[in-house]
């Protein structure tokens, strides 16, 4: 954790030091510093002999070297490597006057920013070149005959001189990649829950629409059934009370009218009651409200031809007694005489043929109130929703409807 947070902080500071006016602000604070250790007469150690004696001494030519230095040293952030050779020869240079403390401060700094943005050859020459510098330092110095402590000195003259900045400078470059890798992994994070919000969104979205079009299915599906159950009881009623109306009084024939209008309000005041106790919150189908199946054909006013079909699926059950019911009603609206019915399995199919006889002549135009134009779409849609079809039609003499709904 430790080593986390020191590499965050030397990645921070370099950052902080990546300005042009940083690197003036550098080369400032160096010159000032070594003219400040000139003027004190502060040197390295074993650097106090010039070799080279110069009028006036070594400090003016010294100070001249370091101004010169600094000058190259604002290079350094766009030609690194080339500030480095620049600051080694006047290095060298210095040297050869005894030596300064303000001069090896640039040097540092020099190949500390080698170390830090310098890639691929240039950077492994200049670290080979120290390698080799290190190296040869004691190996010169024991060739030249000095003594036991004078070549130990001079090597660690040497690794004090080189190895520190580099070393601090590929701390500080491993430091930049980590801090870049975890910027990288930040933003793929980011961009990450970015892509889980908007899935999200669009999950609720398509869970909206969802709510939206199963409340459109549910309307019309109750629409159909509103349809069913009381279209054909009060097509009944309104049928025998207009025969009734316009047939001449008879008492008999009125009191059988009003009886089957009767039952047919009744009738449809059971089923609607039936459908309003499904439709109510927490209530269960029972026997009296389940929804109506095959089992109930013989309710209808049709003439059931042949076995009806059980263990029916309970869908293609109801939606075969809707469609028989709907069937029947137009029948009585437009037909002469009872309808007939066949159910058969045909298959893994349910087959419903249901036939009545068309009137001799040209019906008189129905009442609008007795043909909405319902009748037939909702038994198509019945039968479309089960991956069915559904056909009506005169055929010969008689007008058919044919349905065939899957059982599976």
């Amino acid at each position: 954790m430790l080593t986390a947070l020191r590499s965050r902080v030397d990645a921070t500071w370099w950052l902080a030091r990546e300005s042009p006016q940083a690197a003036r602000w550098d080369s400032v604070t160096l010159l000032l510093v070594g003219l400040l250790l000139l003027t004190l007469d502060v040197r390295m150690v074993g650097s106090d002999v010039p070799l080279v004696d110069l009028p006036g001494g070594p400090v003016p030519w010294q100070a001249g070297l370091l101004v010169v230095a600094t000058t190259v040293l604002l290079g350094k952030r766009t030609h690194p490597v080339g500030a480095l050779v620049g600051v080694t020869v006047l290095t060298l240079a210095d040297a050869a006057l005894g030596g300064s403390l303000g001069m090896y401060l640039v040097l540092f700094d020099a190949i500390f920013t080698v170390a830090v943005r310098a890639s691929g050859r240039p950077r492994a020459a200049v670290l080979g070149t120290l390698t080799a510098l290190v190296v040869a330092t004691p190996v010169a110095a024991v060739v030249a005959g000095l003594g036991t402590q004078d070549v130990a000195q001079l090597t660690l003259v040497a690794l004090a001189l080189l190895l520190p900045p580099w070393w601090w400078g590929t701390d500080v470059r491993r430091s930049q990649a980590l801090a870049a890798e975890q910027a990288r992994r930040a933003d793929a994070e980011r961009a990450r829950a970015d892509l889980a919000r908007e899935h999200a969104d669009d999950v609720a979205r398509i869970a909206a629409l969802d709510r939206v079009r199963a409340v459109q299915d549910e309307r019309a599906r109750m629409a159909r059934d509103l349809h069913d159950v009381v279209a054909g009881h009060l097509s009944a009623v309104a049928i025998h009370t207009g025969a009734a109306l316009n047939a001449p009084p008879d008492t008999d024939r009125d009191r059988a009218a009003l009886t089957a209008a009767r039952t047919g309000a009744l009738d449809a005041l059971t089923e609607m009651r039936a459908m309003i106790l499904v439709l109510r919150e927490g209530a269960a189908p029972d026997a009296t409200t389940a929804p109506a199946g095959l089992a109930r054909l013989r309710d209808l006013d049709l003439d059931v031809l042949g076995d009806v079909p059980d263990g029916l699926p309970a869908a293609v059950d109801h939606a075969a007694f809707r469609i028989l019911q709907e069937a029947a009603t137009n029948a009585r609206k437009h037909g002469a005489g009872r309808a007939t019915v066949r159910c058969t399995r045909d298959g893994g199919a349910l087959a419903l043929v249901v036939e009545n006889a068309l009137p001799e002549h040209a019906p008189a135009p129905a009442d609008p109130a007795l043909s909405s134009s319902t009748g037939l779409q909702t038994m198509r849609e019945r039968a479309a929703a089960l991956g069915g079809t559904l056909t009506a039609g005169p055929a010969d003499d008689v007008w058919r409807v044919r349905a065939t709904l899957p059982l599976t």
